[in-house]
């Protein structure tokens, strides 16, 4: 029997699921838990703050004389 004669057979194309953020900041949150010890939940919330870099400003080009 010759491999070339058989039929290629390829697996169905299936739709792939678009990853919730909401999963990845869990994701994110608890192996960071794992890593440091710290709850993974006030890691989670953390992750979920607005106000995470609001101490830092944005670079700004300096004009030119």
């Amino acid at each position: 029997m010759l491999l070339s004669n058989l039929p290629i057979v390829t697996p169905p194309v299936t739709s792939t699921k678009s990853v919730d953020l909401q999963r990845i900041l869990r994701a994110v949150a608890s192996s960071t838990a794992i890593e440091t010890g710290q709850p993974s939940r006030e890691i989670e919330q953390t992750l979920r703050s607005e106000t995470l870099f609001r101490s830092l400003e944005l670079a700004t080009p300096v004009p030119s004389a």
